[in-house]
């Protein structure tokens, strides 16, 4: 089983794959970091043909291919980052051919577009949730918006941050789609 660090890094990152396929922007250099990032990880990563020319000449491939790329993120962490398998007994008849070309331009840019305020709105709206469990959820949010604004060091402030993480791991990804963005305003 992976660590808790690591399924946190994979749920961020398909959050980041959302992001970048609704604005359209760095949806290449995203999906180039993911690629090098994932697929020699697990043996299910999507087989991409990452072709520069390919990408600049038909850009709408990107955003397809990064599609693709969420969807394995998020099967991936459902699984608790642990290779899934499928029926192989049943063939499509599709054989995709993956050449890589690592031109990869590393760029760290966090943008996080959710407000504690959105959040427990959010939370709030979640139908699959019973009552206690969204006043939990919304007990987390603050306790984050409470760490994010003290002005312990940052290494204390993602110790605390911690055992939310921990607990998000076991609420399911709606949760963690909605906790995950606030715990990065640590940074």
């Amino acid at each position: 089983m992976k660590s808790a660090t690591f399924i946190s890094t994979v749920i961020i990152d398909s959050e980041r794959c959302k992001e970048a396929i609704e604005t359209n922007e760095n949806v290449i250099p995203l999906l180039n970091e993911l690629i090098g990032k994932y697929s020699e990880v697990s043996a299910n990563f999507p087989k991409i043909d990452a072709n520069p020319l390919l990408l600049k000449m038909q850009p709408t491939i990107a955003i397809g291919y990064l599609q693709r790329v969420q969807g394995f993120l998020n099967m991936y962490v459902l699984n608790d980052c642990e290779d899934y398998r499928f029926d192989d007994t049943k063939s499509s008849g599709i054989n995709v051919i993956a050449h890589i070309n690592n031109t990869n331009t590393n760029s760290n840019e966090n943008r996080i577009s959710i407000s504690f305020s959105d959040a427990r709105e959010k939370a709030e709206q979640m139908d699959a949730l019973s009552e206690s469990a969204i006043q939990e959820l919304i007990s987390k949010i603050n306790e984050i918006e409470a760490i994010v604004n003290s002005s312990d060091r940052k290494s204390k402030k993602w110790e605390k941050a911690s055992e939310i993480i921990k607990w998000v791991l076991d609420k399911g990804f709606d949760v963690a789609m909605v906790i995950l963005p606030l715990i990065l305003k640590l940074q």
